[in-house]
């Protein structure tokens, strides 16, 4: 029996929550919002059909399980989105949505879990034949001694990698054996801290690898795949520029890469939207790293070279409907960059930026898309993730593409705290994204990172504006709003899973 979806619970903040919301208008479904002390000025708060406070300030508040279910269910929702991050990927939270009687929009819990734990995930590929990095897992009373052993016969540079991690977090490359103890002791305690579990592996590091992955959508009887993404631009393991499709990986390896994603998933039975990751060697030997079991960050350039709405397609599934389409009727178009804006200080070692948000000037084209939830007068604090906002451009080619981008983030002005801009700026620049020879290792190079910076040494836009001046600025546009409501003039457009909003 289907289910239908009129009202969705958002378990999310910031850009995430209000690009959720931005579809579920289109569909016709009401939303709900919750939100922190530290949001109940956001923007997000204000774009839903209601909005709840939370308890707990911070990360705690997003991540109180009981709380939010009580809130859905007291609201009178049908079904909860987890977004990215937070509870996204806890198989645990997934069940307890459940058994509540409420829909869950993402995959099963078993899947979650099956995929959540990597050392899991990677025994299951091998199960499979899908190649896997030369690793282990490291068991419980293994001692240093006995690890640098095994360590010796795999080879230096390796990777420390925590068992449930994720989003780059809890990853530490080894580059050799005097090093080995004490970043093995650094990841122990950053997997207990982030992840409540010390389980941790280890696996060769691959130099000058691409980091592609591969987009899957299931329904129970069918699964394809919607393309890959090219996401090596990254620093700290953490993503900083991502693009569809890859220019630099041969057509004849990608076409494996998606019979080997859409082979994975498959092997699960997977339901909903998904993402395989796999790193590629110079040589184009590929290798599987993770499945992620929720919405990507970056899923926006796949939207765009699709045209197909993804936040809609997952309520579609999640409602028990099949995929609208087969594989050989999905087409790409185009290219997409998108660049995570940050806040962060890139020439005190990309340091967390915190202040007010003074002036705010975002790009209006209709070749640019900016997924954010920014205003002026945001305080922007070191409670949550340090992105501020994703800029996306699409064109014919990735040349054109990237023009567009240099364009975009030129006309964007961000004041009153420190961001990533020119930074990426300047990667934008180089001959080596022109050139495809910039790789997941790259952005760790302290010669080539200098290089970058020394070469886009932009000065303030605006100098006749003092720090005191901007404070001033922004203490005056501080919102005065209330902290919870009812938003009774919702627009409302027909949509449906084809991407109509992100054209």
């Amino acid at each position: 029996m289907k289910k239908k979806i009129n009202k969705i619970l958002i378990a999310n903040r910031s850009e995430i929550a209000s690009r959720i919301i931005q579809t579920c208008k289109y569909l016709e479904i009401k939303t709900v919002a919750i939100y922190s002390p530290e949001d109940k000025f956001a923007s997000f708060v204000y774009d839903a059909t209601e909005s709840y406070p939370l308890t707990k300030s911070g990360i705690g508040g997003y991540l109180d399980q009981e709380e939010i279910i009580q809130i859905a269910k007291i609201s009178n929702c049908d079904a909860i989105h987890p977004g990215y991050g937070f509870l996204s990927e806890m198989a645990d939270f997934a069940q307890k949505v459940i058994d509540s009687g409420l829909i869950w929009i993402g995959p099963t819990p078993k899947q979650i879990n099956l995929m959540g734990d990597k050392i899991q995930a990677k025994n299951l590929m091998q199960q499979i034949n899908v190649p896997t990095i030369p690793g282990f897992e490291i068991s419980a009373n293994c001692d240093i001694a006995n690890l640098k052993s095994k360590v010796a016969e795999i080879g230096y540079p390796i990777l420390l990698k925590a068992a449930l991690g994720g989003g780059g977090k809890a990853m530490r490359r080894v580059n050799n054996e005097s090093e080995f103890e004490s970043h093995f002791n650094a990841v122990k305690r950053e997997a207990e801290y982030l992840f409540n579990s010390s389980s941790i592996f280890i696996e060769k590091y691959i130099e000058n690898g691409r980091h592609i992955e591969v987009q899957i959508a299931g329904d129970p009887e069918n699964i394809i795949h919607l393309f890959e993404r090219d996401c090596s631009i990254q620093r700290r393991h953490q993503k900083v520029i991502e693009e569809a499709t890859s220019t630099f990986v041969s057509q004849n390896c990608l076409e494996k890469i998606y019979e080997t994603a859409v082979m994975a998933a498959k092997s699960i039975n997977y339901k909903n939207l998904g993402t395989v990751e796999f790193i590629v060697t110079t040589s184009e030997q590929f290798y599987f790293l993770e499945m992620n079991t929720r919405l990507q960050v970056e899923h926006p350039v796949s939207e765009a070279i699709s045209g197909i709405d993804f936040v809609a397609l997952q309520i579609h599934l999640a409602e028990d409907n099949k995929l609208p389409y087969n594989q050989n009727e999905i087409q790409k178009h185009g290219h997409s960059i998108e660049c995570r804006i940050l806040a962060e200080d890139t020439n005190n070692n990309f340091a967390p930026s915190t202040g007010t948000i003074a002036l705010l000037n975002l790009p209006k084209s209709n070749f640019v898309r900016i997924d954010h939830n920014l205003q002026e007068g945001m305080e922007i604090t070191g409670s949550f993730d340090s992105m501020l906002a994703k800029v996306i451009t699409s064109g014919r080619d990735r040349n054109e593409t990237k023009l567009k981008m240099l364009q975009a983030l030129d006309k964007l002005k961000i004041e009153g705290i420190d961001t990533n801009i020119e930074f990426l700026k300047s990667i934008l620049k180089s001959k080596e994204f022109d050139k495809g020879k910039i790789f997941t290792n790259s952005l760790n190079n302290e010669n080539f990172v200098s290089t970058l910076l020394e070469n886009n040494k932009i000065e303030s836009t605006d100098k006749n504006i003092s720090n005191e001046e901007l404070a001033l600025i922004a203490a005056a546009l501080i919102p005065h709003k209330q902290t919870h409501h009812e938003n009774k003039n919702v627009s409302k457009t027909q949509s449906n899973w084809k991407n109509s909003s992100w054209k």
